[in-house]
Parts: structure tokens; sequence; C-alpha cells
């Protein structure tokens, strides 16, 4: 896993369309609008929050993660989080190629992810998906995260806004 450049836009939007397309084949209206898109993923870049996933020197997944507030996550309704405040790591659009399904690389994603970001001092992750979207929801439950509520996308960028919220804490033994 790397943070991504300028020059693996082209991979990442193909990997979101492809992802799009899957989850249309699913009956899934999750990425269904307009977005992700090539502005989103220029916006992970200018943030310095956009990162891939290489197999053998290809782009094999896409994800944005940053740590700070997400103001996506202000607002959990049906639940609460098992830890509040603006301390924590936030994972969004995860997603494989699918010149690589089948291969279980997601959840190895994810774990590269969470291993980043707790090299940097996080311990508290947060991540989302649609609640028909199944084979995310057992990659993030084996991952180690809880649902722990639902938020609202921005209506605008989504067909559907529900998404579960997942929460996963990872405390240090050193206390």
């Amino acid at each position: 896993m790397r943070r991504a450049k300028a020059r693996d836009i082209d991979a990442i939007v193909e990997i979101l369309q492809t992802a799009k397309g899957y989850l249309k084949e699913q009956g899934i209206d999750q990425w269904q609008a307009d977005y992700p898109n090539s502005d989103t993923i220029q916006e992970d870049l200018d943030k310095h929050q956009a990162f891939v996933l290489m197999s053998d020197d290809q782009v094999a997944g896409y994800a944005a993660a940053f740590e700070g507030e997400d103001p996506l996550y202000t607002n959990l309704v049906d639940g609460s989080w098992l830890k509040g405040g603006h301390d924590y790591a936030s994972l969004h659009r995860v997603a494989i190629s699918d010149k690589f399904r089948g291969q279980r690389l997601t959840p190895r994603f994810i774990t590269a992810l969470v291993s980043y970001f707790y090299a940097q001092g996080a311990r508290d992750f947060r991540i989302d998906t649609h609640p028909g979207n199944l084979p995310m929801q057992k990659v993030i439950a084996n991952n180690g995260f809880e649902q722990r509520g639902t938020v609202h996308m921005k209506e605008a960028d989504h067909i559907s806004t529900e998404r579960w919220g997942y929460q996963m804490l990872i405390n240090d033994d050193e206390d």
C-alpha cells in the first residue's frame, strides 16, 4: 500500500467504475449517482488522503482515509459511538479492481490502512457501508469493526443516503 499519486487517477477511476457496476449487478444503489468520480479522487489527492493497494506494480485497490473529525460521522443515529470526540481515522471509498476480485484483498487493504494509521497514533477507526452491501459488511465485521448506528450521506451525491456506521477501537496493552 502507498499514497496515491496523480498518475494513478485513471486506474482509480476504472476501479471505481467497475465497483459501481458490481454494486448495480447486486441490486445495491450505492455509488449509482455521479459519485465517486475523478473530481472526488482529485480532492482526495489534494487532501493527501488517497491510498492505493499495489499488486505486481498494478493499482489493485483504492481507498480514501484520514485522521480527524469526519462530518459524516458527527450525526450518528440509532446508536452511539463507543468513544466520542474527533480523534479517529475514517476509511472511505474502499474498492478493489475486478481484475483482483476473489483474492481477498479487501480485508488485507483495510488491515494495511488500519496499521498505517495505528503507527501514526490512531486508536479509533470508523467506516461505513450501504445496508444492502452484505459482502462489505462481512469484510468490515471480520476486520474487527462493530456496527454502531446509521449515518447519512450528502443527498446530492447519492441515490440513497443511509449507511451503517462501524467503529473499531484498538486499546494499547501498556496501560
